[in-house]
């Protein structure tokens, strides 16, 4: 059996100070899911340089992952489906604070069903 080296694309909108968290436990679903790659997709309106700084904790102690890590404004929706369209993924896994639970149900309700048929875990809900 081949291994599946197709990325598991995660989409993220928490505060900044709940990321590395979020990144432990991105990884952990990643690698309990068998996958090998992940394209982590935060949406924020924080700095690209604010957001690695929270991050970096976690993306140091997983470094066997791959990683590619896009950061979107929250007008930046539809810019960010069109990029995870190019890709031929596994999967999706949604994680989001409380306070943005209800924007990210919007961004879910807009996906295409195919998309949404890939589901992996949903924390939104």
């Amino acid at each position: 059996m081949q291994p599946d080296y197709r990325p598991i694309i995660a989409l993220i909108y928490v505060k900044d100070e709940e990321l590395t968290e979020t990144f432990r436990k991105m990884f952990k679903d990643v690698r309990l899911l068998g996958g090998k790659k992940i394209v982590a997709n935060v949406i924020s309106n924080s700095e690209y340089w604010n957001f690695f700084a929270n991050a970096r904790e976690a993306i140091l102690d997983n470094l066997d992952l791959g990683l590619e890590i896009f950061t979107w404004k929250p007008n930046e929706v539809d810019k960010m489906i069109k990029k995870i369209q190019q890709y031929n993924y596994k999967g999706f896994i949604t994680y989001c604070s409380d306070e943005n639970k209800y924007h990210m149900r919007k961004i879910l309700d807009n996906l295409p069903t195919s998309m949404k048929a890939n589901m992996l875990r949903d924390y939104c809900k």
